[in-house]
């Protein structure tokens, strides 16, 4: 919780320029691009002290312009999407500036461009997706190099940091601080070389190091205060509050909170207020006063609503879930659990992580480069003739070998990467964690026979799973074994609402035809929870395996409510393969598990199709599976 509080100022100075405060909007009199040209200036000026007003200039804009006038259609987007952003409206203010973007990277603007890459990666940063916020920091401190703009380079360097802080990569924080440290100290920006100083108070705090977080704190503050900067003031303060209660000096704790809500409140900034009243829960949960708590973490969640801090919205409803339970309100405390695992898993995807680990791994890499650098550098006068030749046929060979390693480690990475999708795939986390979600329903309700079945019926199917989920192919009564336990198990979730069936054809032998394991349980999974089975009083689910020629067709359906709405979003066609532009991560691991499984084949692969039964007439989904025939003794 300590990271959530420099970003949201920091991007305040690349946002948008400040000017004077009394500005003249006296554009009515030029015409043309003139018009154009001194609304943009108008606009860029005031966005922040009047936001409603630069609102009402870019919306002019984009009515004048023409066409082919696509710098200033850029540039209204990007007022729109400023004073969305100081409007505290962030969702929207992304969209503009993504929409600015389209226009902009087609104009000659380095630096507004710039600009528009730093504010949505703020934005991605607000909705705690730090693969995109750091991919567009990295296109913004391109264009600042490029630009020869050292502010917007530290800035970009800060903010990076802070997101490796959030993955809690601290050497690679500390060495991007330090990079922009060293360029605002040159520059004599003593808000910049204060801002550094407090995350790095939180960095230290962090990692329990009290006495230098403390240090950097009062190093922040008094700057602050010098510069009569009241919203860093504020998020001093509650960085304190957070200091204060993990070191049990309660009082001063709640001093330090209030008076940064105060502040906070007196600004109108909800992204602040958000962090003083979880930082106020977490000091009553502290004190053992959980009531008090509760209703602090609802305050920020209320508040939340209207902000869209995801990650700040994670830690909220896992300590609000917390409170809850101790308080006995065990109903809330599952439910507030559940909305929290969900949250988390959209947050920590391997995805998510990806352009984060790329970076590491870089930093490591030019590290040791610098290390061997300096090493060769003191001992350069004793090496420079001694075995010149010996070392350059060691260099080559030493670059050849770890060139064949590295390709071989990347070709196993990619592979066990795929297996462990596949693996999650099959028994998604949402999965278990709502099973054992339902489990401990049971027990606090008292359930006991409830509570036995389902943990046996799903120690029986993790069981199945183990063992099934390493094998490329298993037999039809195994499959069957699988999905009875997991259909099973799912319709209890939902209260026993839905029927199943899962049909054999006669002229199949169930212990002699081999299929790939749970290719159907994505799909079952998605009927059930987007399907909105349970919601229908004849929900329905049908498993057929029919035998066609030398074929064996897996046929999954439901009567739930069809996928014709996301067709579109979902990058999947009528009567076609799932496309790259798939957005599902069920059906696109189904789709890489196909294509490792046809894999130098031909004419004899498996082929999937997806149907909205809307075209049959009636409503749900329709998949199939064309699965060449297989048996054991093949």
């Amino acid at each position: 919780m300590f990271y959530r509080l420099y970003l949201a100022f920091c991007l305040l100075n690349l946002v948008s320029a400040v000017a004077e405060n009394n500005i003249n909007p006296a554009f009515d009199k030029t015409e043309g691009e003139q018009k154009l040209e001194e609304m943009q200036r108008i606009g860029l000026q005031i966005v922040s002290e009047n936001p409603d007003r630069a609102d009402s200039i870019a919306h002019q804009m984009l009515a004048l312009s023409n066409d082919d006038q696509i710098k200033y259609k850029g540039i209204a987007y990007y007022i729109l999407g400023d004073a969305e952003y100081y409007r505290e409206d962030y969702n929207l203010a992304l969209q503009h500036y993504i929409q600015a973007q389209s226009y902009l990277e087609q104009s000659s603007d380095s630096a507004i461009l710039s600009g528009n890459y730093s504010n949505i990666a703020l934005m991605y940063y607000y909705k705690a997706n730090y693969s995109t916020s750091l991919s567009f920091y990295e296109k913004c401190f391109a264009l600042e190099t490029q630009l020869n703009d050292s502010l917007g380079m530290a800035k970009s360097l800060q903010n990076m940091g802070l997101i490796f802080g959030n993955s809690k990569k601290f050497e690679m924080q500390q060495s991007y601080y330090k990079r922009a440290l060293e360029i605002y100290r040159k520059m004599s920006d003593k808000r910049s070389v204060a801002d550094i100083a407090l995350n790095l108070g939180v960095a230290f705090v962090f990692q329990e190091d009290y006495d230098q977080g403390w240090i950097y704190y009062q190093e922040a503050l008094k700057t602050y205060r010098e510069l009569n900067d009241s919203n860093r003031i504020a998020s001093v303060q509650t960085n304190i509050g957070y200091f204060h209660t993990k070191v049990k000096n309660y009082e001063k704790a709640f001093d330090f909170f209030n008076s940064a809500i105060s502040i906070f409140k007196s600004l109108d900034k909800k992204s602040g207020l958000i962090n003083a009243y979880t930082g106020l829960g977490d000091l009553y949960a502290a004190m053992g006063q959980r009531n008090q708590a509760v209703e602090m973490y609802q305050i920020c969640e209320s508040i939340n609503q209207e902000v869209g801090l995801l990650d700040i919205q994670r830690d909220n409803l896992l300590s609000l879930s917390t409170a809850y339970k101790e308080i006995g309100d065990n109903i809330n405390a599952l439910r507030v659990y559940e909305e929290y695992n969900l949250i988390k898993d959209s947050i920590y995807t391997m995805n998510q992580l990806d352009k984060i680990l790329e970076l590491e791994n870089r930093f490591k890499f030019q590290k040791s480069q610098n290390e061997v650098a300096e090493l060769k550098a003191r001992n350069r006068l004793y090496l420079i003739f001694f075995l010149l030749g010996a070392f350059l046929v060691i260099c080559t060979g030493v670059f050849m070998l770890l060139y064949l390693r590295d390709r071989r480690m990347k070709e196993n990475h990619r592979v066990l990467s795929l297996e462990q999708k596949v693996l999650r795939t099959q028994m998604n986390p949402h999965f278990i964690f709502n099973s054992l979600s339902t489990i401990q329903y049971y027990i606090l309700e008292n359930k006991v026979m409830d509570a036995v079945d389902f943990l046996a019926d799903f120690a029986g199917l993790m069981r199945l799973v183990l063992q099934y989920s390493q094998e490329e192919f298993i037999t039809l009564d195994r499959e069957r074994e699988i999905l009875e336990y997991y259909i099973k198990l799912q319709n209890k979730r939902f209260g026993d609402k839905v029927s199943y069936e899962i049909i054999i054809d006669k002229e199949l032998s169930d212990n002699k035809i081999m299929i790939p394991p749970m290719l159907a349980q994505p799909f079952i999974e998605n009927s059930f929870e987007h399907g909105e089975l349970s919601k229908k009083d004849d929900g329905h689910i049908s498993v057929r395996f029919e035998k066609n020629d030398n074929k064996l067709i897996y046929i999954i359906e439901d009567n739930g409510i069809g996928i014709s709405k996301k067709r579109k979003d979902e990058g999947v066609e009528e009567d076609s393969e799932i496309t790259k532009k798939h957005k599902s991560l069920a059906l696109k691991i189904t789709a890489e598990r196909l294509k490792l499984i046809n894999f130098g084949k031909s004419g004899s692969s498996i082929d999937l199709k997806v149907h909205d039964r809307s075209q049959y007439g009636t409503c749900g989904t329709r998949v199939q599976f064309t699965i060449p025939l297989k048996t054991m003794s093949n």
